[in-house]
């Protein structure tokens, strides 16, 4: 989500009596580009937590008679009242996205007073955002699917194939001959003499035909190690299954992922005793492959049991200032994305270097100033004009797989029942970018309706620039969907014909139901892994049409 802020810009007066009244005529505050203004209300572009700061304003004579406070949704009061000409605080509040944020003043003074210059601020403090960026484009519609294997019993398998014997004590009596090609379960709890006539040899061969059980979850169980590290691969200890309680580790799109350790403490208390958050990393392994790698944030350390909590390398864009000042002309935002990773790498000591994909998106004029704001803050602006990134293994990957699907799944590859969705929530087909020496709106046609949205993109200038991105994000936006959606939770068929390597944000996936087949993005999965179970999560997202070609207007 992005941090959000509007200034009052002009006077307005406030009717007396003492009701509270909405104020009006607000813009985009400076130094937050990342805000949607909509009716004089800031619209919540995801879920999280911030931190308030606003401000009414009145001449001295009326200052005692006024007061303000914060309203969500327009009936919620977050904060206030507080008094005018005075900065009011208010910290932790929590927002969903599509929330919105207004100030509301009140005059006890028995004639109208005007309000004037007034602003609203929300600081964004969370870390732990959903995915997206911006203002709604559509994307946010999503489901999770579990992958979930039970634990079943396996037991042991007689081999036939081998020679057998019976003891010369034990002669057995038959009086027709035994078909060995079908299956046989002998249990022999004491010796018998018993007495045949004539005589079986058993040295005849049979066939018998062994089917390979499906890998039961201890073994997937016992494939699943962590190695402790530091940021340049020096090895601290590693926890084996046997050391560990449980594990789970995500992955998701454009969003930093996390992974969740419990580990036995007195299984190696000394490695656990060493854990430094920042100085020491974790990597999940599967087998031979690593899965997942990122710094530890903290490490809550009990008698019994440890949990460790880490975070992926995209953490850092939250402790790193944008590290240049430069002018990228006509590039694409992949590769601006991945000029500035390469100084925060260097700052960190990171040593994995971004994948590229080689599709692009539309190339931009952008600039960045160094020190003035937050490396994610940028990513935010990048993520507007097509960047699409994830990390998967501890290493970034820049930019768009490419559009046909990995893997095809039918309904009955699924648990739950598939739903069809027509939505029009997040569709604008009247857009206007906000640009940092112009402004463009472009319309895309949609049965003759204009459902306005406002985007600021401030590092972003030059006509032709902000041309292109108003009439990318009116294409984008201006589709009423028409999609399958998939229950939160849904289970995939233990059967199902798909690989954790499948199952990496940003690729897509065919899901057929109903007569409809509907491509769908992966945008989050989360691996959970214990001694009784391996537990798959996918949150997938139905791929948004686009609209038809947006036509600018005016400017």
């Amino acid at each position: 989500m992005s941090s959000m802020g509007m200034t009052k810009s002009t006077s307005q007066n406030l009717p007396s009596g003492g009701a509270w009244v909405k104020l009006t005529g607000f813009t985009v505050r400076a130094g937050y580009p990342g805000t949607i203004l909509t009716n004089d209300t800031l619209v919540m572009d995801g879920s999280g937590v911030g931190d308030l700061r606003w401000q009414g304003s009145a001449a001295a004579i009326d200052a005692s008679y006024q007061t303000v406070r914060v309203v969500k949704n327009g009936t919620t009061v977050v904060a206030g009242p507080t008094g005018v000409n005075v900065i009011g605080t208010a910290t932790g509040i929590t927002v969903e996205a599509g929330d919105t944020l207004e100030l509301q003043a009140a005059n006890t003074y028995f004639t109208a007073r005007p309000s004037s210059g007034a602003f609203l601020e929300f600081n964004q403090t969370t870390q732990d955002h959903p995915a997206g960026a911006g203002p709604n484009i559509g994307w946010f519609t999503s489901s999770t699917v579990n992958l979930e294997r039970a634990v079943q019993s396996d037991p042991t398998v007689v081999g036939w194939d081998v020679q057998a014997g019976i003891g010369k004590e034990a002669e057995a009596a038959a009086s027709r001959s035994i078909g060995w090609s079908t299956q046989a379960e002998l249990y022999v709890g004491q010796k018998y003499d018993v007495a045949a006539n004539p005589t079986i040899g058993w040295a005849v061969s049979a066939d018998i035909e062994v089917l390979r059980k499906a890998q039961p979850p201890e073994v997937l169980w016992e494939d699943t190690a962590v190695s402790l590290h530091t940021a340049d691969g020096r090895v601290l200890g590693t926890l084996l299954c046997d050391a560990m309680e449980g594990l789970v580790w995500g992955r998701e799109r454009r969003e930093v992922s996390g992974c969740e350790i419990v580990a036995l403490t007195q299984a190696d208390l000394e490695l656990i005793e060493d854990l430094r958050p920042w100085v020491h990393w974790v990597t999940v392994w599967h087998g031979q492959a690593p899965v997942w790698s990122g710094p530890i944030q903290s490490a809550t350390i009990g008698r019994t049991r440890t949990r460790i909590v880490a975070k992926d390398p995209a953490t850092f864009m939250w402790r790193t200032r944008v590290p240049i000042t430069y002018q990228w002309a006509d590039t694409d935002p992949t590769r601006i994305a991945e000029s500035v990773l390469g100084y925060m790498n260097e700052l960190h000591g990171l040593t994995a270097a971004p994948i590229v994909l080689p599709a692009v998106t539309e190339a931009f004029t952008y600039s960045a100033t160094s020190d003035s704001r937050m490396l994610h803050q940028m990513f935010d602006d990048l993520i507007k004009l097509g960047l699409e990134w994830t990390v998967v293994a501890g290493r970034f990957i820049l930019g768009k797989f490419p559009s046909g699907p990995v893997a095809s799944l039918a309904e009955c590859d699924f648990l739950v029942e598939i739903e069809r969705l027509r939505d029009g929530t997040a569709t604008f087909n009247d857009v206007r970018v906000q640009g940092q020496n112009w402004a463009q709106t472009a319309v895309a046609p949609l049965a003759g309706l204009r459902l306005q949205t406002l985007v600021s993109l401030d590092d972003v200038f030059g006509v032709s620039n902000i041309q292109k991105a108003a009439r990318l994000y009116a294409e984008e936006t201006s589709a009423i969907r028409d999609v399958l959606v998939l229950p939160s939770s849904a289970s995939l068929h233990p059967e199902a014909d798909i690989s954790l390597d499948d199952l990496i944000p940003g690729k897509n996936l065919l899901v057929q139901a109903q007569g409809v087949a509907s491509v769908m993005v992966v945008d989050q999965v989360s691996v959970s892994v214990s001694p009784s179970s391996f537990d798959t999560q996918v949150t997938l997202v139905a791929v948004q049409d686009r609209g038809e070609v947006a036509e600018l207007v005016g400017g």
